[in-house]
């Protein structure tokens, strides 16, 4: 219904040059997917709806802009888990964190692989080290993501889970009643109901945004329409947006939910992020388009040639969803899931599973190597990134 409202040959793709920070800038425009409960659209298969949202990101700052993304403010579990990327502004606001930084190392890492004197990697080290490491850490992040909505599920479902913890997390889900899950805490496992709800509505959204594009391009704001067409060349406004032209606008919802622009608004106002940013903006608008394939247990790359504009060229990335096997173990699915990359000397040895980085024994200081990029169990499906 949403692509009749548009004439592709009126949107061709552009990405014009930008300026220094220009993409801080407060009228540069950006989009986020919007996820709400389904009332009156409700249907059998689907549990969720989907909005598009393009706005100007605003300032980031005290001094709101009206209509921006200085609007939307973020909730106290999204600016918790936000507290290692570096926020353009004062990290309470979605404008705050646009553009998306992609996966980031920890800063011991970076630190190692850059010049100490300085703290800036050179162009040596982003050549062999800071590219292919950060490919490695995404394609983990990607597979730790679909680990989280399969375990989300898996609780959600299991009936003895819900009799003995007094909840009905799935039935809960597919009512609306979100809050609900959200008031849920996992006392055995240190896992908070607003995660499993994250994981719920991050399958739905592999399930059916990989596939199809959003339900509703926000058609309350006609200004959404204006950003793709009214690119006046007397002011000099940016934008990183995936057009109704771009093969990437079908997976539109898994581009915004991996590169950490996917959003619910909670009942207190507030909006929290469904998953921390894995992509970057930049990739997902100028060279990444995505698919889901519920067949497969390991994904596909493919450069592909787009039009002789720039860019010219772009990768088709096919990420893997395939059903739960049965043989599956929900605890091992888990510890995959929420495995961090590492660990602080109060987590207790036996719960630090997988992580990324490797140090050396007997200092501790950072190799430039890592270990667990791809999950330790065959059945998880392993990301291309």
């Amino acid at each position: 219904m949403e692509e009749n409202l548009v004439d592709p040959r009126k949107f061709p793709q552009r990405f014009d040059a930008m300026k220094e920070q220009q993409w801080y800038k407060p009228n540069t425009v950006y989009q986020i997917l919007e996820v709400r409960q389904p009332r009156e659209e409700k249907t059998e298969e689907k549990n969720i709806v989907t909005t598009i949202l393009a706005k100007e990101r605003g300032t980031g700052l005290e001094n709101i802009q009206q209509n921006s993304f200085d609007m939307y403010p973020l909730d106290q579990e999204t600016i918790n888990k936000l507290q290692n990327y570096s926020p353009k502004g004062n990290g309470s606001n979605i404008s705050s964190y646009l553009p998306s930084s992609g996966v980031i190392f920890s800063k011991d890492f970076f630190e190692a692989l850059s010049n100490v004197d300085t703290k800036k990697v050179e162009q040596i080290e982003i050549s062999n080290f800071y590219h292919p490491m950060r490919t490695l850490l995404y394609s983990r992040k990607i597979s730790q993501l679909i680990s989280k909505t399969w375990w989300s599920y898996l609780v959600a479902k299991d009936e003895d889970y819900n009799v003995k913890n007094n909840i009905q997390i799935w039935k809960n889900f597919t009512d609306g009643k979100w809050n609900e899950i959200i008031k849920y805490n996992d006392t055995e496992s240190n896992i908070k109901g607003i995660d499993i709800l994250d994981g719920l509505i991050a399958r739905e959204i592999f399930l059916f945004g990989g596939a199809d594009s959003p339900d509703y391009p926000d058609p309350e704001n006609p200004s959404y329409y204006s950003h793709l067409k009214d690119f006046s060349t007397s002011q000099e406004q940016a934008r990183f947006l995936i057009l109704p032209s771009s093969r990437g606008w079908q997976g539109i919802s898994l581009s915004l939910l991996l590169a950490g622009q996917a959003y619910y608004k909670r009942e207190e106002g507030y909006y929290h992020q469904i998953s921390q940013p894995i992509f970057s903006t930049g990739e997902i608008t100028m060279l990444h388009s995505l698919e889901v394939d519920w067949g497969k247990f390991h994904g596909d790359i493919k450069e592909i040639i787009i039009h002789h504009d720039k860019p010219w060229v772009g990768y088709h990335i096919v990420i893997p969803y395939p059903p739960i096997p049965f043989y599956a173990e929900p605890e091992n699915i888990k510890k995959w899931a929420w495995a961090q990359e590492e660990y602080s000397d109060e987590v207790p040895e036996n719960e630090r599973h997988f992580p990324f980085y490797k140090k050396e024994d007997t200092t501790g200081k950072y190799l430039i190597d890592v270990d667990y990029f791809k999950p330790p169990y065959p059945y998880i499906p392993l990301s291309c990134s």
